[in-house]
């Protein structure tokens, strides 16, 4: 039992040492090129989830490639520009996994849905794909917007690493906009060929109608 638990503290602190801790951004203006005619952006209706496969050769090796071949995001798509990125992870995640020395992340994000507005806040998903990391899969983004474009709250809602010790993400968001966001995470015993370390935690929030997401319950189930 000694040797199982010191080879999850090793592991974790490998994983630890080269993380960099993730700060909660600032929700600026959002200065759009262009004005959007929202009544040309199909809605996605609710209730909408995802979740990656990992029994499929094709979701373990997911790329933005992917997702482009089949004309699901788009390189030029208007809607990109709404994209905020630098998201952290929030402080009640507590997962040793999601602390990554390449994030929070910068660069581009691409349009994927649109959601039901929430009291005429407009609710986007963006994806994107740290590519500094081999073994990361693409993340999905929740973002919600004002009437003036202006960010109201986001937050990391899928995604995923495939490594010694991994990760996996996935949610549901049902018609009354209850969030739910399920965490996987695990580390390999090269030496013994087995799994350690196992934990499922399952996450509520709620997107309220001035835009705002608040959690209301966390916890672990296994």
């Amino acid at each position: 039992m000694l040797k199982t638990l010191t080879r999850i503290s090793v592991l974790i602190i490998l994983v630890l040492t080269a993380c960099k801790k993730q700060k909660k951004t600032d929700n600026s203006l959002k200065e759009l090129t262009n004005i959007t005619d929202w009544e040309t952006v199909d809605i996605q209706q609710l209730p909408f989830e995802f979740s990656y496969n990992y029994d499929s050769i094709i979701d373990y090796y997911y790329t933005l490639s992917y997702f482009s071949e089949r004309k699901l995001i788009e390189n030029d798509a208007h809607l990109n520009q709404y994209f905020s990125d630098s998201t952290s992870f929030l402080p009640n995640e507590n997962l040793f996994i999601i602390e990554s020395k390449n994030y929070p992340y910068l660069g581009k994000g691409y349009f994927y849905k649109r959601l039901p507005d929430v009291n005429k806040h407009k609710v986007l998903i963006f994806i994107y794909q740290n590519l500094q990391e081999e073994e990361t899969l693409p993340y999905f983004e929740l973002q919600i917007f004002n009437e003036n474009n202006d960010l109201v709250d986001k937050i990391i809602i899928a995604g995923g690493i495939n490594y010694d010790c991994s990760w996996d993400r996935k949610f549901n968001i049902n018609t009354n906009y209850l969030l739910t966001i399920i965490d996987k995470e695990a580390c390999y015993d090269i030496e013994d060929e087995k799994e350690i370390g196992k934990r499922i935690i399952n996450t509520q929030y709620q997107i309220k109608e001035d835009g705002s997401i608040d959690i209301l319950n966390s916890k672990d189930i296994l």
